[in-house]
Protein backbone atom coordinates (compact mmCIF):
# COMPACT_ATOMS: atom_id res chain seq x y z
CA UNK A 1 0.00 0.00 0.00
CA UNK A 2 2.93 2.26 0.98
CA UNK A 3 4.57 1.85 -2.33
CA UNK A 4 1.24 2.41 -4.37
CA UNK A 5 0.78 5.60 -2.48
CA UNK A 6 4.09 6.77 -3.61
CA UNK A 7 3.86 5.75 -6.95
CA UNK A 8 -0.14 7.22 -7.26
CA UNK A 9 1.56 10.81 -5.84
CA UNK A 10 4.71 10.27 -7.92
CA UNK A 11 2.09 10.73 -11.08
CA UNK A 12 -0.21 13.26 -9.62
CA UNK A 13 1.76 15.82 -8.88
CA UNK A 14 3.61 16.18 -12.48
CA UNK A 15 -0.24 15.92 -13.90
CA UNK A 16 -0.92 18.71 -11.52
CA UNK A 17 1.69 20.81 -12.68
CA UNK A 18 1.62 20.39 -16.68
CA UNK A 19 -2.33 21.69 -15.69
CA UNK A 20 -1.21 24.51 -14.17
CA UNK A 21 0.71 25.19 -16.94
CA UNK A 22 -1.93 24.75 -19.32
CA UNK A 23 -4.18 27.05 -17.56
CA UNK A 24 -1.20 29.65 -17.59
CA UNK A 25 -0.95 29.59 -21.17
CA UNK A 26 -4.05 29.68 -21.37
CA UNK A 27 -4.92 32.41 -19.61
CA UNK A 28 -2.15 34.33 -21.18
CA UNK A 29 -2.79 33.93 -24.39
CA UNK A 30 -6.65 35.34 -23.69
CA UNK A 31 -4.87 38.47 -22.36
CA UNK A 32 -3.19 38.82 -25.77
CA UNK A 33 -6.58 38.06 -27.35
CA UNK A 34 -8.05 40.79 -25.61
CA UNK A 35 -5.50 43.49 -26.59
CA UNK A 36 -5.75 42.87 -29.49
CA UNK A 37 -9.10 42.90 -29.30
CA UNK A 38 -9.26 46.32 -28.03
CA UNK A 39 -6.74 47.16 -30.55
CA UNK A 40 -9.33 46.30 -32.98
CA UNK A 41 -11.86 48.41 -31.03
CA UNK A 42 -9.67 51.59 -31.59
CA UNK A 43 -9.53 51.07 -35.19
CA UNK A 44 -13.28 51.21 -35.55
CA UNK A 45 -14.22 53.08 -33.20
CA UNK A 46 -11.22 55.87 -32.83
CA UNK A 47 -11.40 55.39 -28.67
CA UNK A 48 -10.62 51.73 -26.77
CA UNK A 49 -13.00 50.47 -24.63
CA UNK A 50 -14.11 52.07 -21.02
CA UNK A 51 -13.69 49.59 -18.36
CA UNK A 52 -16.90 47.65 -17.50
CA UNK A 53 -17.65 48.96 -13.40
CA UNK A 54 -20.65 47.06 -12.62
CA UNK A 55 -19.73 43.26 -13.60
CA UNK A 56 -22.12 43.04 -16.49
CA UNK A 57 -19.37 42.58 -19.27
CA UNK A 58 -20.39 46.19 -20.76
CA UNK A 59 -17.78 49.37 -20.82
CA UNK A 60 -19.30 51.68 -18.91
CA UNK A 61 -19.56 55.45 -19.78
CA UNK A 62 -20.70 58.52 -18.42
CA UNK A 63 -21.69 60.87 -21.39
CA UNK A 64 -18.42 61.15 -23.56
CA UNK A 65 -15.98 59.63 -20.85
CA UNK A 66 -15.51 56.69 -18.37
CA UNK A 67 -17.59 56.02 -15.38
CA UNK A 68 -15.49 56.25 -13.03
CA UNK A 69 -12.29 58.02 -13.04
CA UNK A 70 -9.34 58.02 -10.56
CA UNK A 71 -6.25 60.40 -11.30
CA UNK A 72 -6.93 60.28 -15.21
CA UNK A 73 -7.42 56.61 -14.44
CA UNK A 74 -10.17 54.42 -15.76
CA UNK A 75 -10.37 51.20 -13.66
CA UNK A 76 -12.75 47.99 -13.68
CA UNK A 77 -13.02 44.21 -15.38
CA UNK A 78 -12.29 43.84 -19.33
CA UNK A 79 -15.63 44.70 -20.95
CA UNK A 80 -15.76 41.08 -22.31
CA UNK A 81 -19.27 41.68 -24.10
CA UNK A 82 -18.60 44.71 -25.61
CA UNK A 83 -15.45 42.90 -26.98
CA UNK A 84 -17.68 39.86 -28.06
CA UNK A 85 -14.91 37.98 -25.96
CA UNK A 86 -14.87 35.47 -23.49
CA UNK A 87 -15.83 36.40 -20.18
CA UNK A 88 -13.03 34.85 -17.71
CA UNK A 89 -9.37 33.47 -17.50
CA UNK A 90 -8.69 30.16 -17.02
CA UNK A 91 -9.62 30.04 -13.27
CA UNK A 92 -12.68 31.43 -14.38
CA UNK A 93 -12.20 34.96 -12.88
CA UNK A 94 -13.01 38.36 -14.44
CA UNK A 95 -9.82 40.06 -15.67
CA UNK A 96 -9.21 43.30 -14.42
CA UNK A 97 -8.92 46.33 -16.65
CA UNK A 98 -6.98 49.73 -16.67
CA UNK A 99 -6.68 52.82 -19.18
CA UNK A 100 -5.37 56.10 -19.85
CA UNK A 101 -9.13 57.59 -19.46
CA UNK A 102 -8.08 59.79 -22.54
CA UNK A 103 -7.85 57.09 -24.70
CA UNK A 104 -11.09 55.80 -23.89
CA UNK A 105 -12.87 58.96 -24.48
CA UNK A 106 -15.55 58.95 -26.97
CA UNK A 107 -13.55 61.52 -29.42
CA UNK A 108 -10.73 60.39 -31.19
CA UNK A 109 -7.57 60.94 -29.56
CA UNK A 110 -4.77 61.67 -31.68
CA UNK A 111 -0.47 61.69 -31.95
CA UNK A 112 -0.74 64.37 -29.94
CA UNK A 113 -2.36 62.73 -26.89
CA UNK A 114 1.09 61.41 -25.69
CA UNK A 115 -0.21 61.22 -22.11
CA UNK A 116 0.04 57.35 -21.14
CA UNK A 117 1.73 56.88 -17.94
CA UNK A 118 0.45 53.27 -16.61
CA UNK A 119 3.90 51.69 -15.16
CA UNK A 120 4.59 47.86 -14.96
CA UNK A 121 7.35 47.47 -12.81
CA UNK A 122 8.87 43.58 -11.54
CA UNK A 123 8.67 44.84 -8.01
CA UNK A 124 5.90 47.66 -6.00
CA UNK A 125 8.61 49.31 -4.78
CA UNK A 126 8.73 49.92 -9.11
CA UNK A 127 12.63 50.71 -8.81
CA UNK A 128 12.60 48.91 -12.25
CA UNK A 129 10.14 49.37 -14.89
CA UNK A 130 9.34 47.35 -17.73
CA UNK A 131 7.02 49.94 -19.24
CA UNK A 132 6.19 53.74 -18.06
CA UNK A 133 4.45 54.67 -20.70
CA UNK A 134 1.56 52.02 -21.23
CA UNK A 135 -1.79 52.78 -21.96
CA UNK A 136 -3.34 50.24 -20.51
CA UNK A 137 -2.90 46.82 -19.06
CA UNK A 138 -4.93 44.04 -18.20
CA UNK A 139 -4.74 41.58 -15.48
CA UNK A 140 -5.09 38.08 -14.41
CA UNK A 141 -5.11 37.12 -10.62
CA UNK A 142 -3.82 33.71 -10.99
CA UNK A 143 -5.04 30.36 -9.68
CA UNK A 144 -5.05 31.97 -6.10
CA UNK A 145 -7.45 34.28 -7.81
CA UNK A 146 -6.33 36.84 -4.81
CA UNK A 147 -7.74 40.76 -5.10
CA UNK A 148 -9.79 39.29 -8.08
CA UNK A 149 -13.62 38.86 -8.59
CA UNK A 150 -15.29 35.27 -9.52
CA UNK A 151 -17.26 35.90 -13.41
CA UNK A 152 -20.43 33.24 -12.22
CA UNK A 153 -20.98 34.58 -8.81
CA UNK A 154 -19.59 37.83 -8.65
CA UNK A 155 -18.19 37.07 -5.33
CA UNK A 156 -14.76 39.06 -4.70
CA UNK A 157 -11.77 37.28 -3.10
CA UNK A 158 -9.72 38.15 -0.15
CA UNK A 159 -6.91 40.73 -0.91
CA UNK A 160 -3.41 39.39 -1.50
CA UNK A 161 -0.79 39.01 1.33
CA UNK A 162 2.41 40.43 -0.79
CA UNK A 163 3.02 43.91 -1.85
CA UNK A 164 3.74 42.77 -5.30
CA UNK A 165 0.13 41.04 -5.79
CA UNK A 166 -1.29 43.92 -3.31
CA UNK A 167 -0.08 46.54 -6.12
CA UNK A 168 -2.71 45.32 -8.81
CA UNK A 169 -5.02 45.77 -6.84
CA UNK A 170 -4.84 49.47 -5.46
CA UNK A 171 -6.58 50.65 -8.59
CA UNK A 172 -3.15 53.57 -8.88
CA UNK A 173 -0.87 53.81 -12.26
CA UNK A 174 1.62 51.00 -11.15
CA UNK A 175 1.53 47.15 -11.40
CA UNK A 176 3.93 44.32 -11.25
CA UNK A 177 5.01 41.55 -13.51
CA UNK A 178 7.40 38.72 -12.90
CA UNK A 179 7.84 35.48 -12.82
CA UNK A 180 5.87 33.45 -10.33
CA UNK A 181 7.22 33.04 -6.44
CA UNK A 182 5.76 30.92 -3.92
CA UNK A 183 4.22 32.14 -0.09
CA UNK A 184 7.94 30.96 0.87
CA UNK A 185 9.59 33.36 -1.06
CA UNK A 186 11.23 36.61 -0.50
CA UNK A 187 9.05 38.50 -2.74
CA UNK A 188 5.99 36.52 -1.10
CA UNK A 189 3.17 34.74 -3.10
CA UNK A 190 2.78 36.21 -6.70
CA UNK A 191 0.71 34.51 -9.25
CA UNK A 192 -0.76 37.47 -11.53
CA UNK A 193 -0.43 37.41 -15.16
CA UNK A 194 -0.26 40.57 -17.06
CA UNK A 195 -0.31 42.20 -20.68
CA UNK A 196 -0.32 46.08 -20.76
CA UNK A 197 -0.34 47.95 -24.46
CA UNK A 198 2.55 50.38 -25.07
CA UNK A 199 1.30 53.55 -26.47
CA UNK A 200 3.33 53.49 -29.88
CA UNK A 201 1.47 49.85 -30.32
CA UNK A 202 -1.38 51.24 -30.09
CA UNK A 203 -0.15 54.72 -32.38
CA UNK A 204 1.35 52.04 -34.86
CA UNK A 205 -1.74 49.98 -35.42
CA UNK A 206 -4.33 53.27 -36.12
CA UNK A 207 -1.58 55.17 -38.81
CA UNK A 208 -1.09 51.78 -40.46
CA UNK A 209 -5.26 51.18 -40.26
CA UNK A 210 -5.08 55.11 -41.79
CA UNK A 211 -7.36 56.44 -38.82
CA UNK A 212 -4.25 58.18 -37.27
CA UNK A 213 -2.98 60.83 -38.05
Amino acid sequence: MFIMTLLIGSILVPLASQVEQRQNSTTQKILEDARDAMLGFAIINGYLPCPDTDGDGLENISGSNCATISSNIAHGSLPWQTLGLSAADAWGNRITYAIREEYARRTMFSLTTAVANLRVCTTSACASALTSSAVAVLISHGKNGYGGTNSSSGTAYVAPSSNDELENTDADRDFVSHVASSLDSAAGEFDDIVVWMPLFTLFNKMVTAGKLP
